[in-house]
This record gives C-alpha cells, structure tokens and sequence, in this order.
C-alpha cells in the first residue's frame, strides 16, 4: 500500500507535523539517515524495538512540541518484529495516522564491501547456516520484502556516499514537509577587521569601501545601533548597491548550501573596527531576510571594544 491510497479520515489525530520511519537492509545506511534527519531538525530515535511504538505514539500526544517532527529508525531484524511491524502500520492506517515510511535498499556486492571495510559483524548473520555474507543479506533482504512493497519511499543506497544520501533526504523530506522546507539559521556577524576575522564565519565581507562614520565627530562616540550612524551609512548610493547585489548573491548562494545540508550559515560583515558600519550594514542585511522562511538572527563582536 502507498501513502496515496491511504484515506485519511476526518477523525485523525494530527499529532505529528511529520513521522518519518526508517527501515531496510543492514548495511544500507539507516544509521547515516537517522543523523541527518537529526541535522534536519527531527528529534530521531536509533534503533527503537517495535513493539515500544504504541508507548512512543502516546507520549508525542503528550508533548507535542518537542515530538512534531520525529523520525524512528526500527529494530527489525527477526521475522516476527516484521510482522509486528506490519501489524502496527495497519493499526496505523486504520486511525489514519500519519507517518512516511522510508525503505533504504543497497546491491549485496556494496553490502559486503561495506561491512569488509568497517569490519563491523552483519547483526543477521548465523555461523551455524551461514557460508557467506551474501546468503545473510539475501535471506534480510526476502524478509524485508513486504515492509519494502509497503514503504513511502525507496532509496536505493549503492552508488550514493554520506553527503549523496543526505541530499537525497532532503529532497524526499521536500516532498511531504508542508512548508516544504527545512529551516536554515542566517546569522550576519558584525566585526573590526583589526581585531581579526571571525573563526566561525562562513562567508565574509568587506564594507571598508564605505565611509567612515569614525570621523564625524557627532558619530564618532556612536555605534551602528544608532539611527544617525545608520542613516549616515546606509544613505550613499553605493551602500544600497552593495545591499541589493549581496542580496541577490545570498538569494542564490542560500538554497544550495540548504540543498548541501548545511543548517546554519554564519556571514561576517566587517570594517576597520566593528563598531559603525559593520554594524548597520549587519542590521540592514537581516532586516532585508526576515519572513522569508528562515531563522535571521545578527550579532556585534567588537561593538563595545
């Protein structure tokens, strides 16, 4: 059964903003999914036994702030923990509740190489019946079949490494998020070049081609959190270029790095000494981002230095 043939009642219990469920072949890379569903915000549990579901179900109901958008990645490794697992998405779709089951599948000759190369046991395979890792993943991969037939989503792990397998995440994550996004925090740190450059920043710009409230002596005691050092700086017609095109940069810059899976971008906005126009330009920048589906926020390193 898909998510498109499920029929919602009027009566569903709208608890999650999204319930993401995480199975499929040991070795496929659940592990990597379940941190980057936490990079994304999720509150994510490893590993939860099935039959712990229905007590996890009634505490999101609980407190459902911190559990609106959570992803679980399934202990399912005997046969009978697939079955209870089916049981409990039919119990599932009978309430109408919502979740997205997500299937991660993986060739066996990737499979083995992984497991050769992290030197890590494959949790299903039996030294007595076993020859090869190969008859262990071939047996998982016939008893997950079922819950594969019954998954939201199929992704095939063999040719995708870490970074591939969390933009392939997201871009699923896309498709069933309501707002379609996942937040990004945007940061615009003032700083005086003399006192160094920030450590942290991911990005970095230069206003010193602006000029210098430092030298007016009404401004000179004053900071960018004033408005005269504001309206001084930010009056020139080249500030409101440089406002418009660095903009229209981060406008363009801003969906790649959330396509990347970054989820904070810190900007450095520097001048001689971090107190006039660094600091409006700062406010000015943040100011220009506010209501557009991210987290905005601006600091002031050097301001009182």
């Amino acid at each position: 059964m898909t998510k498109s043939e499920l029929d919602p009642s009027p009566s569903s219990v709208e608890h999650f903003d999204s319930l993401v469920l995480i199975v499929g072949l040991s070795g496929a890379g659940k592990s990597t999914a379940s941190k980057a569903f936490s990079d994304f915000g999720f509150y994510t549990i490893d590993n939860l036994p099935v039959d712990l579901m229905p007590e996890f179900v009634k505490l999101s109901r609980s407190n459902k702030e911190k559990f609106t958008r959570s992803c679980i990645l399934l202990d399912v490794i005997s046969s009978e923990k697939r079955d209870e697992l089916l049981a409990l998405l039919n119990a599932f779709d009978k309430a109408s509740e919502e979740y997205n089951l997500i299937f991660l599948d993986c060739a066996n000759d990737v499979v083995v190489r992984r497991y050769s190369e992290t030197r890590r046991p494959h949790p299903g395979f039996d030294v007595e019946r076993d020859k090869t890792l190969t008859e262990t993943i071939n047996r998982e991969r016939t008893r997950l079949a079922p819950l594969k037939e019954r998954a939201h989503y199929t992704i095939n792990t063999s040719t995708l490494n870490v970074h591939d397998l969390k933009r392939k995440l997201k871009e699923t994550i896309d498709s069933f998020l309501e707002d379609g996004t996942v937040p990004i925090r945007v940061n615009f740190v003032s700083f005086g070049f003399k006192h160094g450059l920030p450590l942290d920043c991911d990005l970095v710009v230069d206003v010193r081609f602006l000029k210098n409230p430092y030298f007016i002596d009404s401004l000179k005691e004053k900071t960018g959190l004033d408005k005269e050092v504001q309206d001084f700086v930010l009056s020139s017609e080249t500030a409101q270029e440089f406002l418009k095109n660095y903009k229209q940069l981060l406008d363009f810059l801003i969906p790649h790095y959330i396509f990347e899976g970054k989820a904070y971008l810190n900007i450095g906005i520097g001048c001689t000494g971090g107190q006039h126009r660094s600091v409006s330009l700062a406010i000015a920048l943040s100011k220009l981002f506010e209501g557009e589906g991210r987290y905005v926020s601006v600091s002031h390193r050097d301001m009182n230095r």
